[in-house]
């Protein structure tokens, strides 16, 4: 992946499901009737946020609200009907679900009406395993995510939820939808709701309810992720997403039909892209939904308020990428007039339109060449060039040949796409960060730069970090590829997480695992940590923990934190021929933070501040956040992200860091010794405004 995405570094039941959600049972191409038969259906919908023990869930109540949209206004449940639990206790789930010992106790299987009544149950909170019985677990507000007799097993829900459909009959449906992984993870990177650490742990499958159609947000051992955009847990976005319509329209490699029908199959399909896509895109994460098969029809609806944004976007995404596809004048013309409120490809749209002009540019070119060349006037030649100079090799060879670093494009695309990590930046060129370019001016210098200077592996590297950070990802994919051809070890990872991720061209985990063997092999630790990450878990080759420890262990050796992290654990276990040494672990974090790391400077912070200060004398957890805020909005970033960590900063610590803040006019809110919003937004711009290199 590329270094700033290491750290930005994100369904014969379902027949039943959207029957139960209004939709008649039907073959597939039959018209589903118009949700007419809901008038006692009952559904509970809960959204945990809130935990008294511990993170919240961010987006649950959000989450609840929108699924609570979709079944009254899209599907006609009565509002009375739709039972919502917000921050609900074990008590609340016992009332309304039932008890193991007396299942039939609860206002659900009560409220339900034989022959009539549809179920829909959705969930959207922590789920937590039980590491002694492996048994998951879903959590109550007031429970403790270490203490499984505090949640509500999984398994007696299934079972519950089988009396509820044996209750309403074969002609009624029952659906729970389940927005939570069962991890111990939390929708942060790296962030366990465990006391015990339990990496990869796979919790066991509870037994399924029949004729209970379940969708769940993941499987396995990966959590589940967010959807920051929406403000939505990522499956419930992508789902009500697909039933607005998405997934009707054509895709890519496939798709709906686009017949104003959602069939079931299209929404699985969707689905399981979408939701993986989003997931590694969004934090390099896997996620992929389980989601029962059924033959199922539901007539496509507006989307509900939470999602419109989201649906508009990908719409516009979709027609944008139809005219791409078609080339045309005609389509581009048409995608520019049917744009709506969200029109995010014009300017692609109106630049390809005009590409005439390149044309009549190369024309005067030639022109000038004859006129000028035949003239022997090279340099006048050059300095007439504009956006074509189809003869400035010819002509600089004429003149004795240039030196490219005085070419004022090429400073001008170091200037505005230089790597920071890159081995081939020139000397006295800062770096940029890919967060910070400015991809339509960096576009333009360096797409001239790499035409004048074809040869110049960087330039060809820097126009890829452009069209990278624009996600023009073909464009980046041509562009990265001919700097790989010039041996760019930087592009050679990026081109990997190209691959890896289906951006610009189809995935493919060997090449990408290719890519970052060859451009590791070279020296590029980003490389060797994902080379680690892909025999780590598996992806696309046979898991191999030995030897991703070896690559994480050459990638810690360059200074990369995550590979760090990865092998801490090692000194304090002996696994892998690590010695039990843990002063040699923790050396590492000061090493990273000495060559200026800023999540190594946050992380000794916390230890510090954790029982560990002996491992680092003479250092201070303040003065090793304030450290890490002048490496600008990643220290920023890793320092907000110690109040959600399992190790968290001493509130006096906080407070030395909040006077000094406000000492320098960026805080004006209280010494509190809390990461406060208003301090974490001051935080950030005291990173921004004090960076150094």
């Amino acid at each position: 992946m590329a270094p700033m995405r290491a750290v930005r570094r994100l369904v014969a039941g379902l027949i039943g499901a959207l029957a139960l959600m209004g939709v008649a049972v039907a073959p597939a191409t039959a018209e589903p009737d118009t949700f007419a038969d809901n008038t006692e259906s009952i559904a509970v919908v809960i959204g945990n946020r809130a935990y008294k023990q511990t993170v919240p869930v961010d987006y649950a109540h959000n989450d609840a609200e929108a699924v609570k949209e979709y079944l009254v206004k899209r599907l006609g449940y009565r509002d009375t009907n739709v039972f919502v639990l917000k921050d609900a206790t074990l008590n609340e789930f016992n009332q309304v679900f039932g008890t193991e010992r007396n299942p039939q106790s609860g206002r659900l299987w009560r409220s339900v009406r034989e022959g009539r009544s549809n179920v829909f149950v959705y969930y959207s909170g922590h789920g937590v395993p039980d590491l002694a019985t492996r048994q998951p677990f879903l959590l109550p507000e007031d429970g403790n995510p270490n203490q499984g007799e505090s949640g509500y097993l999984l398994e007696t829900l299934y079972r519950n939820l089988d009396l509820v459909k044996r209750k309403i009959g074969a002609g009624r449906q029952l659906v729970v939808m389940i927005d939570a992984c069962f991890t111990g993870e939390t929708g942060r990177k790296g962030e366990s709701l465990l006391a015990v650490s339990a990496p990869g742990f796979s919790p066991a499958k509870p037994k399924g309810a029949e004729g209970v159609v379940k969708l769940v947000a993941t499987s396995g051992a990966t959590p589940a992720n967010w959807d920051e955009a929406n403000k939505l847990g990522l499956f419930t976005s992508r789902f009500l997403m697909g039933v607005s319509g998405l997934a009707d329209l054509k895709r890519d490699g496939g798709g709906g039909n686009g017949d104003g029908l959602v069939q079931w199959p299209e929404l699985k399909s969707y689905l399981r892209e979408e939701v993986e896509r989003a997931a590694r895109r969004a934090s390099g994460r896997e996620q992929l939904p389980e989601v029962d098969d059924a033959p199922i029809v539901v007539k496509a609806s507006l989307p509900v308020t939470g999602i419109a944004g989201g649906v508009a976007a990908m719409r516009d995404e979709a027609a944008w990428r139809q005219a791409e596809i078609l080339g045309t004048r005609a389509a581009l013309e048409s995608y520019i007039g049917g744009c709506g409120a969200v029109c995010a490809y014009r300017e692609q749209a109106m630049s390809r339109l005009f590409e005439g002009r390149q044309r009549d540019a190369a024309a005067i070119d030639r022109e000038n060449w004859e006129r000028l060349g035949g003239a022997q006037k090279y340099q006048a030649y050059l300095d007439s060039c504009r956006e074509v100079c189809a003869f400035r090799t010819l002509a600089e060879t004429y003149l004795g040949g240039s030196d490219p670093s005085g070419d004022p494009r090429v400073k001008r695309c170091d200037e505005l796409a230089a790597g920071t990590d890159d081995p081939d930046r020139p000397k006295g060129v800062k770096g940029v960060k890919l967060g910070r370019i400015e991809a339509s001016a960096a576009t333009e210098a360096c797409r001239a730069a790499a035409q004048a200077h074809p040869k110049l592996r960087r330039l060809a590297y820097q126009l890829g970090r452009a069209y990278d950070k624009a996600d023009r990802y073909k464009e980046a994919f041509a562009a990265y590829s001919q700097a790989v051809e010039g041996g760019s070890l930087s592009a050679m990872n990026n081109l990997g997480a190209l691959y890896e991720n289906g951006q610009g061209v189809k995935m493919s985990l060997p090449q990408a695992l290719k890519l970052y063997r060859q451009a590791g092999e070279g020296g590029n630790v980003v490389a060797m940590s994902n080379v680690g990450r892909f025999l780590e878990y598996g992806r696309g080759v046979p898991r191999n923990e030995a030897e991703a420890v070896a690559w994480y262990k050459r990638a810690a050796e360059g200074g990369d934190v995550t590979s760090i992290t990865k092998l801490v654990p090692h000194y304090s276990t002996g696994a892998y021929g690590f010695p039990r040494d843990q002063r040699k672990g923790f050396d590492l974090f000061r090493q990273a933070a000495d060559r200026g790391d800023p999540m190594a400077m946050a992380t000794m912070a916390t230890l510090i501040d954790n029982g560990f200060s002996g491992f680092f004398p003479g250092v201070s957890a303040a003065d090793m956040v304030l450290r890490a805020l002048k490496r600008g909005e990643l220290g920023a970033a890793s320092v907000s992200a110690t109040d959600t960590a399992n190790l968290k900063l001493k509130p006096e610590t906080i407070r030395t860091v909040q006077r000094a803040i406000k000492e320098a006019d960026y805080y004006g809110g209280a010494v509190d010794g809390r990461l406060n919003p208003v301090f974490v937004r001051a935080l950030d711009m005291y990173a921004k405004a004090n960076e150094v290199d």
